[in-house]
């Protein structure tokens, strides 16, 4: 059957992912960081990835980067998972190689509509045999990447959230925890993740907010 590697940080997209994408027929792997992954890659060679763009080690742009550079990898697909309210521009995918991209919360519909459109059905490998350890993506050649990929900043620190639309992207978050028909153990699960995306994301401008306002307060006693 089809290998589909899952690389997050989040036990819920690892929860999630493996549920939805097994009662498809597909066999699925996680892994937890950017470390991890490549370390998992060099090992083995699965039909699909799905990467986390931000999570510990290298970022799932640059996996993506190197597994499309990769002379025995390069026909793996890519796809890179975005958080809810994580501004994202579509030339850092495109630039990366990325096949698609997917917005967590993981919605079963799309995931499956994503995974099927990019590789089919699940299948038997061809050979029927483990693939050949892959040689490590640690020490691709870069000499013959496009310069913009290879001197680049890493994707993310300078991201705009101009042209990410009029959503509320909170409602977003919880209209995709819940487009599924998930049991009531995992639609609660779902909606919790999209609170924490939502709480973390705003945490940073709330913080500051707030200081601003207690330094006000001082100035007036």
């Amino acid at each position: 059957m089809s290998l589909i590697l899952i690389a997050d940080d989040n036990p819920h997209a690892h929860r999630m992912g493996r549920q939805i994408l097994s009662q498809e027929g597909y066999e699925v792997a996680t892994t937890s960081d950017g470390d991890e992954t490549l370390q998992y890659l060099a090992e083995n060679e699965p039909d699909l990835v799905l990467v986390d763009t931000r999570m510990p080690g290298p970022s799932g742009f640059e996996i993506c980067r190197r597994i499309k550079r990769h002379p025995k990898l390069n026909h793996v697909k890519v796809v890179l998972l975005a958080g809810p309210l994580e501004p994202f521009d579509p030339a850092h995918a495109e630039a990366a190689g990325s096949d698609g991209v997917l917005h967590k919360p993981l919605d079963a519909y799309s995931l499956i509509d994503t995974v099927k459109s990019l590789i089919g059905e699940s299948r038997a490998k061809e050979t029927g045999q483990d693939a050949e350890p892959v040689a490590s993506l640690r020490v691709l050649d870069r000499s013959t990447a496009p310069a913009e990929l290879s001197e680049a900043p890493e994707p993310g620190a300078q991201y705009s959230a101009e042209g990410s639309g009029d959503l509320d992207p909170f409602g977003a978050a919880v209209q995709a925890a819940l487009s599924d028909d998930q049991d009531e153990e995992l639609q609660e699960e779902a909606v919790r993740e999209a609170v924490k995306e939502v709480l973390t994301a705003a945490m940073p401008t709330l913080v500051d907010t707030l200081t601003q306002r207690v330094l006000e307060r001082i100035k007036q006693l």
